[in-house]
């Protein structure tokens, strides 16, 4: 009877630690950034395109610790989005935004593609970096771990905030 007792119990405590929680608002995404990446009346807007603050906050959900480098000079000269450029423990990603996908893609067009890969693709010798395209941006990861790369490019591909539905 103990053991059973005892067993349920774990299960309680289990069930409610994997409870979904209320996510903080996407503006505190910024606490860990070394620069702020919040602006106007300090929300992050959830209006289908991506903003700075989107990003980190995507970024910090899916437990990675992203750092913004408001010092740090982006390496792709060519393209004219906003560039957010971040360190995630070794590894560096830039991020330019876009006012939307139209401008992203005909900016896009600049890119040597040759030196670049997708996240699922293996890097050869060259090491190269990946290409990460979703909605209103794209990013540049410079890193070595293939894990890493995936969970980057899946935390930026599944989308950028929606705004919520009219009732």
């Amino acid at each position: 009877m103990r053991i059973v007792s005892t067993l349920l119990m774990t299960s309680a405590l289990a069930v409610g630690a994997c409870s979904k929680h209320e996510a903080p608002p996407p503006n505190a995404a910024g606490a860990t950034a070394a620069a702020p990446v919040a602006g106007g009346a300090g929300t992050c807007p959830a209006t289908g395109l991506w903003a700075d603050c989107s990003i980190v906050y995507r970024l910090e959900r899916s437990g990675l610790v992203p750092h913004v480098d408001s010092s740090a000079k982006p390496q792709e000269r060519e393209l004219t989005g906003k560039p957010l450029v971040m360190k995630l423990g070794q590894a560096t990603l830039e991020v330019y935004v876009y006012p939307d996908s139209n401008a992203r893609i005909a900016d896009g067009k600049k890119l040597d593609r040759t030196k670049l890969v997708d996240a699922a693709a293996q890097q050869t010798m060259e090491r190269e970096r990946t290409l990460i395209e979703s909605a209103n941006i794209i990013g540049l990861l410079t890193s070595l771990s293939s894990h890493q790369r995936e969970r980057v490019s899946d935390a930026l591909t599944a989308g950028a905030p929606q705004p919520d539905k009219p009732k």
